[in-house]
């Protein structure tokens, strides 16, 4: 679904360079409200304002700091930036922070700019214009999609507003329109409370609408809240879309429960996460290098937080490289794979290089391994399939399902549909609807199994078989019961196993019966003719003496079972095979009246009601009978 133009504008430029001051021409609003800024007559918080365009919308502005020590704000704001505004004074022309904003702005993936040369009623002559022009052109040579139109302004006498206002009309009429998205996010980057309403929160909106009323979750404290109500640019409505500035009363939530960097979000949108993998790089003109293991401050939207850098092929990247990496952080973040990042130096606090996620909420890698680069190519440049693939093979034994993964890795909707592509074709082997294990694991799973019951039958010729449970326990723990019981179902329809009164045994294994056992075997089927169609509890016939002799008697049980003498007829009773036919005889003759319920099956058969209750269960499980009202016709 197309979503129509918001779109925001982010100032950029060294300090005192007249981004404030630019911003007031440009709307007619004041962005510095703070005392100290105002008496300073610096811009130390974020500023806000927004630019009013033909077609009835508003684009967001926000003015930056531009002092290096308010570099981390002009981060916090620039996260959603779709297009720059460079502001270069006159005067000054290039300076330190116009270059450490220009490289944020390359590393946060802003696309297009348009370059403001602000106070030009202080240069000296038009000679010194075109040279400090000459000098931004050269800068920002191949940084931006666009070339961008340098316009001389000055915002004390007015001279190029008009002119520098139509030129971000204009560049913001070819962007293309964004498609909205299932979730809605919104990195917090300011938080207030406001008399009569409670806790607000600002930040530039992405992904897909909000709405009053819409229930959101706090990231990562897994705190709830609902949306009271929305404002755009001081406009109350009902409404926000991606790409608007919004601020949002949240209802049930205190400022203190809330800080800078949190991210509102649609619940269940999002895996809070201590790794994210990312592809980095290190600025052309950095300083300084990065050394794998050490730890770096990492802005992810609003979001300041330290990080050990783990890089995967080098040991240090200097000026220029490039390389895949786990980034590890001191506390929980949340990103969507695309997601841009910064990474400045601790000490001097620096920028020295950025990169995008690849994978939210990726497992523990090892770095400098063939496997691991396998990975993160794959991350970087497979297709959706491959990586829904790469999802599912890499967390063996957690057998989440392909929602979780999707979420964890960020795969989106068509997660599942791939998954069963893939199924299809025989790399991904489906054990319920929502659950997949890889080709790979199932193999290995497959061949545990086998040694298993192999070493058990050896050592225990005379049992049946090892239980359910104590495979679970030695092959899947972690494994959730439908997905388990899919698992089970998976090698018995492979001729592999065969399951039988809560034991497991190999297909071509058959419990071995000497004389003593043969004398079991015989009083088994010779009292269960006997009792025909009153069986006594199956742990009450020819009671066991003795652990060997329950083993024994196990053992005839599944012998008689197999060679069709006896019929299971829940985890209670058993019943010889000649009166179990003509029991269902028997119910056949009475279902020519009807339905049959336990009661007449009962009386006819002279049993009890849970023999009766046993008996249509098992019926029907066979496929022999079905349900009609509270009784069972034969099928």
């Amino acid at each position: 679904m197309p979503n129509p133009r918001h779109r925001i504008i982010g100032t950029a430029g060294h300090v005192d360079h007249g981004k404030t001051a630019l911003v007031l021409a440009l709307t007619g609003q004041e962005t510095d409200r703070l005392p100290e800024e105002k008496r300073r007559g610096l811009t130390i918080e974020n500023g806000y304002a927004y630019l009013s365009l033909p077609d009835g919308q508003k684009a967001g502005l926000i003015d930056v700091p531009g002092h290096e020590r308010f570099v981390r704000h002009m981060l916090a704001g620039s996260g959603a930036v779709d297009l720059a505004l460079l502001v270069v004074a006159a005067d000054d022309g290039i300076m330190p922070q116009t270059r450490e904003h220009l490289d944020i702005l390359k590393l946060l993936g802003v696309k297009r700019a348009v370059v403001a040369l602000s106070k030009i009623d202080l240069a000296p002559d038009p000679e010194w214009l075109e040279l400090v022009s000459s000098e931004i052109r050269a800068l920002i040579q191949g940084v931006f999609a666009n070339e961008p139109p340098i316009v001389p302004v000055s915002a004390r006498t007015g001279t190029g507003i008009l002119a520098l206002k139509e030129t971000l009309i204009q560049t913001l009429a070819d962007f293309p329109s964004q498609t909205l998205g299932r979730a809605f996010r919104l990195s917090l980057d300011r938080i207030f409370t406001r008399s009569g309403f409670g806790t607000v929160v600002t930040g530039s909106l992405l992904g897909a609408p909000v709405k009053v009323g819409d229930p959101a979750i706090v990231y990562p404290s897994g705190l709830e809240t609902r949306i009271r109500q929305i404002q755009n640019h001081s406009e109350v409505v009902s409404a926000a879309y991606p790409g608007q500035r919004v601020a949002l009363n949240l209802a049930n939530l205190k400022k203190e429960d809330l800080a800078r960097g949190d991210v509102l979000a649609t619940p269940q949108s999002l895996a809070p996460s201590l790794f994210l993998d990312a592809e980095i790089e290190i600025l052309p003109g950095s300083p300084f290098s990065l050394k794998n293991g050490r730890p770096y401050q990492i802005h992810l939207a609003a979001r300041e937080v330290r990080a050990k850098v783990i890089l995967m092929t080098h040991n240090e990247l200097t000026a220029g490289q490039a390389d895949f990496a786990q980034l590890r952080f001191e506390s929980e973040v949340v990103a969507r794979r695309g997601d841009r990042l910064v990474i400045r130096n601790l000490a001097p606090a620096i920028t020295i290089g950025g990169g995008q996620v690849l994978d939210p909420g990726p497992q523990k890698r090892r770095r400098q391994k063939p496997q691991t680069l396998s990975q993160y190519e794959t991350l970087a440049q497979g297709t959706l399939r491959s990586r829904v693939e790469l999802a599912v093979r890499e967390r063996p034994g957690t057998f989440g399902t392909i929602k979780e993964l999707a979420l964890r890795s960020d795969l989106g909707s068509q997660a599942l549909a791939e998954a069963q592509i893939l199924a299809e074709k025989g790399q991904l082997w489906a054990l319920t609807p929502a659950i997949f294990i890889h080709q790979t694991e199932y193999l290995s799973l497959t061949n545990r199994l086998k040694n298993l019951l192999n070493r058990y039958h050896q050592e225990n010729p005379f049992k049946a078989g090892l239980s359910l449970e104590e495979i679970r326990s030695r092959l899947a723990p972690k494994a959730p019961n439908p997905a388990l019981e899919g698992l089970f179902s998976l090698w018995a329809s492979k001729k592999l196993v065969i399951r039988e009164e809560g034991l497991m045994r190999l297909a071509a294994f058959e419990p071995k019966v000497d004389a003593e056992k043969n004398q079991y075997l015989e009083l088994l089927a010779k009292t269960y003719q006997e009792m025909f169609w009153t069986p006594q509890a199956t742990s009450a016939v020819l009671p066991a003496s003795n652990p060997e002799a329950a083993r024994r008697r196990q053992a005839a049980l599944s012998t008689l079972i197999q060679k069709g003498q006896l019929e299971r007829l829940d985890d209670l009773y058993h019943m010889a095979a000649v009166a179990y036919q003509k029991a269902f005889e028997e119910f056949k003759s009475l279902a020519q009246k009807g339905p049959v319920e336990p009661g007449p099956l009962r009386d006819q058969l002279k049993t009890s009601r849970k023999i009766a209750v046993a008996l249509l269960e098992s019926f029907e499980k066979k496929g022999w009978a079905i349900k009609a009202g509270s009784g069972r016709l034969p099928r």
